[in-house]
């Protein structure tokens, strides 16, 4: 591209915001000029299919040298706005083909995203001076906005289409507007949280995650901290009993039960796209209430739970390859059957969970 493009340092190069994503940057670089995010960036880079990959994952090291360079960014600044920025996630997962654990689904399909891979929280777009897309917003077990107290959205409230800002036409007045339909979506409204015990659990429990993934550690208990990596791999595979095993649905029925919490059952795309990644933000909301809550107070609640569900060591262990050795020894305590037989006030439950029906223990 010639032109303002074409020097050492890019005439007009708007900084990376506070925690904005990499897509979200380069769709306000190439607004900067006045061009279509698809246009801006196939000219600079000399790839007419730029966006028909994942460049969030920050894998891609010629688009972060150039970033860095014409827009005199630091290296280090440019790569937080990519997930590979994430001190403790799980670099060697960003490269898988197809799904990367923990980051929601592109769905490229016919050159397009056609899965649900960006969210985000209107009251935040409405309160940013100058509108952006964080980083937080593409993780699968961030659902909540801790600063606004409600549930994130995920798609256009009018005509349901994904949140797809790269397709946005030149002359689209901000990039929160839908590249379909223009609805802003700053005007969307997001379900509030109840302030139950639960709803509070789940955002205490988010932003522990995100906490770790910025350090690279994690608090198991109040005496123990354990990687961060050990600790997304075990989420992985509780989530996974919870969502795609044999026995899932039999599980969220008795979680949700003693919880008190309403029954979902998870909405996958096709029959051939069974993960969390995939996953509306409908159906991961009420995912990590109950993984949240599952992990709380550990290993006791997870042995507890496990004993009372009749979960063995090949269910527990089913595809997981490299278990950590905290999460091998409460599935050790599980197959001793340590709690087995003791009552639900013994495991430290509050006491609405202590007094459940005998028809719901029957149905963990």
């Amino acid at each position: 591209m010639s032109g303002p493009l074409s020097g050492r340092l890019w005439s007009l190069h708007p900084k990376p915001h506070d925690e904005e994503l990499l897509s979200s940057w380069l769709v306000r670089l190439g607004r900067a000029y006045g061009a279509k995010p698809t246009r801006f960036c196939a000219a600079v880079w000399r790839h007419p299919s730029f966006w028909h990959r994942d460049i969030d994952k920050g894998i891609y090291e010629p688009v972060l040298t150039v970033l860095a360079e014409k827009t005199a960014t630091p290296r280090a600044r440019v790569l937080d706005t990519t997930l590979r920025g994430y001190a403790g996630f799980p670099k060697h997962e960003l490269y898988h083909n197809g799904l990367s654990p923990r980051v929601l689904s592109i769905g490229l399909r016919n050159g397009r995203r056609q899965r649900y891979w960006l969210q985000y929280c209107p009251y935040c777009l409405r309160d940013d001076d100058d509108p952006y897309f964080r980083r937080h917003w593409r993780l699968t077990f961030v659902t909540v906005c801790q600063t606004h107290c409600c549930r994130l959205l995920d798609r256009c409230t009018v005509c349901r289409t994904p949140c797809n800002i790269y397709q946005l036409p030149s002359d689209a007045v901000t990039l929160t507007q839908c590249h379909r339909c223009r609805f802003d979506a700053r005007r969307a409204w997001a379900p509030a949280l109840n302030g139950s015990a639960d709803h509070h659990r789940v955002m205490q429990f988010q932003t522990m995650l995100v906490e770790a993934l910025q350090r690279g550690w994690c608090p198991l208990s109040p005496a123990e901290s354990v990687s961060t990596e050990q600790y997304l791999a075990v989420l992985q595979q509780l989530g996974r009993l919870l969502i795609t095993r044999h026995r899932a649905h039999e599980l969220r029925t008795g979680f949700c039960q003693h919880l008190g919490e309403p029954f979902f059952e998870p909405s996958f795309p096709s029959p051939g796209a069974r993960a969390l990644e995939v996953l509306s933000v409908a159906d991961r909301f009420p995912l990590m209430l109950l993984l949240g809550w599952w992990l709380d107070d550990w290993p006791d609640r997870f042995v507890a739970m496990c004993a009372m569900a009749k979960l063995t060591i090949t269910d527990l262990g089913r595809d997981f390859l490299h278990p950590p050795d905290w999460y091998e020894e409460a599935v050790e305590q599980v197959a001793r059957g340590r709690f087995a037989g003791m009552p639900f006030a013994s495991y430290g439950m509050p006491r609405s969970v202590a007094t459940t029906s005998a028809k719901s223990q029957l149905l963990l």
